[in-house]
């Protein structure tokens, strides 16, 4: 018999999420595996919440929770288009550029030189990291 989880549709809460973690560890079997929905809910906090946060607050295995973050991320940075224009970069005018990684870290790099290569290097990790 299927138990009847109360999840809302975008959780955004660690508190409701946690609440729906621990209802179904009451209610499960021995050695079941945690739901898909469950697993979701974790990964979609990660826009609000660190990783590590997540893993302790909900009880779970770290590596596995970054590892669907991380495939998450993946799949929705495939579809993502940035246009850069060149010229702008390279300029010796002042140059003001603010990031967002795809879990959610704001980064802002104020520069009065041409954008260096170790920028660019910075500003790829900054992307593809994740918490």
């Amino acid at each position: 018999m299927k138990q009847e989880r109360h999840l809302p549709e975008e959780p955004q809460d660690l508190q409701t999420v946690c609440d729906a973690f621990e209802q179904w560890r009451r209610s499960r079997q021995k050695r079941d595996r945690i739901p898909e929905e469950l697993w979701r809910a974790a990964v979609d906090l990660s826009a609000s919440y660190p990783t590590l946060r997540i893993a302790r607050t909900l009880r779970l295995n770290y590596t596995q929770l970054k590892e669907r973050i991380h495939e998450r991320v993946g799949k929705s940075m495939a579809s993502q288009f940035v246009e850069v224009k060149v010229p702008s970069l390279f300029s010796v005018s002042p140059c003001v550029m603010e990031l967002r990684s795809p879990s959610g870290f704001e980064l802002k790099i104020e520069t009065d030189a041409a954008l260096q290569s170790e920028l660019v290097h910075l500003i790829s990790c900054f992307v593809s990291h994740s918490r």
